[in-house]
């Protein structure tokens, strides 16, 4: 994990770590469906489940009403209007 550089502040902080883990193992996954070893599907299935996981600490770094960060928690994973993936995932 790399040092923490941003406004010295609790919440911040602990929303880095969760960002840093989350990104750590969403590489993993990456090279492992590269490699061949993980199907497309199931890679999905796994990044929505880490992306879900990461949605409760978004609230870390809330600045009032406002988001800091509003693409990062709060935008839908694609364009779609209602936040699902727009192409159909054949199994491997």
């Amino acid at each position: 994990m790399a040092r923490y550089r941003g406004v010295n502040h609790p919440g911040s902080q602990e929303f880095n770590a969760h960002l840093q883990s989350f990104a750590h193992r969403v590489s993993l996954l990456a090279a492992l469906h590269t490699g061949g070893n993980l199907p497309t599907y199931e890679t999905y299935q796994q990044l929505l489940t880490l992306w879900e996981a990461l949605q409760p600490y978004c609230s870390l770094i809330a600045d009032g009403d406002r988001p800091a960060y509003p693409l990062a928690c709060n935008a839908p994973l694609d364009d779609s209007p209602n936040g699902t993936f727009p192409y159909t995932l054949d199994a491997d």
